[in-house]
């Protein structure tokens, strides 16, 4: 709260007369209307044995009011103003002798006055400023106090003032919330390394020390609150310098990272689980530019680990699959939110392709805004020799078994050649043989052919 003090008459009179804006011209020409004016009042109401009494006090509050320069004019206008008012022309010289020395004193005495009033009217103008400059300061400390004390009830940061010893003297109320402490009184006086535990314990000890040196530490601890929940905390520890530039005190101001760091490990345990994956796995931006792979991903194309050029998502294709992938693919993962199939990818060093199982997913920011494109692809190389490998043993298996099945279908019409009951046999050997068929269907893929051969085998055998 401002101090304020009681404000006397002539305090006032004197502030309005600081305050007073008037020309030079004005000042004069009031400095003259009040002269003649009490020059008319000594005429008719003092006597001439007094002639210089109603001067002086006007010549001073002219000079009080309106400064040296008019309580200069003042002076001179006042002499001369009783020397005509006592003056004759019966005196040789308008005056006696003995008024010439009073007019002479009286000069001399005013401009003297004159002379300590101005200097007073200026001692008080800047006794005035500061004054004012005085209160405005503490107006602007009041509300610095108040800025401050609403910043630190408002911050979530533990600030803490610790004496030299390193023993807790001070705690914002926002620190105490996030230290879960009800009263400060609880912990006033308790050291605080003492709330870190191992090497958090350390690193306070050094900071305090480093403090009383005048050097700023920081660190990053995990530290239980005051109710035993643990967290973890950013900690930035400085000097108060005192009055002599020496450090008095000690500032600590703790933040809880508990959630950030929480955040970094699980992070961490993604990056690390992308940089182990034996899977293809990058990033993109929506202009097609690369800014993530992991080391899977440059074994499979063949990049060299020093590769510094930036790279585009067409240049792990062949031309013709690049054109595809930037015309069906991008578009289908904004559209459908995925794209997977079967691509090839182009071998930096040999050119050769890469059978590759292809899988394409946006890369969002915090507000669901595409940014880019990931991807985890997986080598196909070995599932695709597998493959040609499969095809072509089931394509030997059904060489071999039509072969088997051909004999068998002669074996049956020379057995039946002749025998009045073959209609019948044929029609049963013909159901097992299909049933055969279907369960090297399982092997080789290729039992629709095949049974269409068969039946059109046993037709023909009854045709004859």
């Amino acid at each position: 709260m401002i101090r304020t003090q009681p404000v006397s008459f002539f305090d006032r009179i004197v502030a309005w007369s600081l305050e007073l804006q008037l020309s030079r011209a004005a000042q004069y020409v009031l400095t003259a209307i009040m002269i003649l004016a009490v020059g008319l009042g000594r005429v008719a109401f003092v006597p001439d044995t007094l002639p210089w009494l109603l001067f002086i006090p006007a010549t001073i509050a002219i000079a009080l009011v309106l400064g040296k320069k008019s309580g200069l004019l003042a002076v001179g206008l006042s002499t001369a103003t009783g020397i005509a008012s006592l003056g004759t022309v019966d005196q040789p010289t308008w005056l006696p002798g003995q008024q010439w020395v009073a007019a002479s004193l009286f000069l001399i005495v005013m401009v003297g006055l004159v002379m300590l009033t101005a200097e007073l009217r200026a001692s008080l103008r800047r006794a005035r400023r500061l004054n004012q400059d005085l209160i405005e300061s503490e107006r602007q400390a009041v509300e610095r106090q108040a800025f401050l004390s609403g910043v630190l009830a408002s911050s979530t940061d533990c600030i803490k003032v610790l004496d030299l010893d390193g023993k807790l003297t001070f705690m914002s109320e926002g620190g105490q919330q996030v230290m879960e402490i009800s009263d400060f009184n609880e912990v006033a006086g308790c050291p605080w390394p003492d709330f870190w535990q191992e090497a958090g314990n350390a690193e306070a000890r050094a900071a305090i020390a480093a403090a009383r040196q005048g050097e700023a530490r920081s660190f990053i601890s995990k530290a239980d609150t005051y109710r035993g929940t643990p967290k973890w905390w950013h900690v930035a520890v400085s000097p108060i310098a005192g009055p002599d530039g020496r450090p008095d005190r000690i500032l600590s101001v703790s933040r809880d990272i508990t959630n950030l760091r929480a955040s970094e490990e699980e992070r961490d345990r993604f990056v690390r689980l992308a940089e182990n994956s034996t899977d293809f796995i990058g990033m993109a931006r929506t202009d097609g530019s690369v800014f993530y792979l992991n080391d899977a991903a440059r074994r499979l194309v063949g990049l060299d680990d020093d590769q510094s050029a930036p790279l585009v998502i067409a240049d792990f294709f062949a031309p013709e699959q690049a054109e595809m992938v930037a015309r069906e693919v991008l578009p289908a993962v904004e559209r459908d939110g995925q794209w997977v199939g079967e691509v090839d990818f182009r071998h930096f060093r040999t050119g050769a392709p890469i059978p590759v199982l292809y899988s394409v997913f946006p890369v969002t920011d915090a507000t669901g805004a595409l940014i880019g494109y990931g991807t985890v692809t997986r080598d196909f190389r070995e599932r695709r020799r597998a493959d040609d490998d499969m095809r072509l043993l089931n394509g030997e298996l059904a060489h071999r078994l039509k072969n088997v099945l051909a004999v068998v279908q002669s074996i049956i019409a020379q057995t039946l050649r002749g025998i009045p009951e073959a209609e019948t046999a044929s029609q049963n050997l013909s159901a097992r043989l299909v049933a055969l068929g279907a369960a090297t269907d399982v092997l080789t893929g290729e039992w629709p052919r095949l049974a269409g051969n068969l039946k059109g085998g046993f037709r023909a055998l009854r045709e004859r």
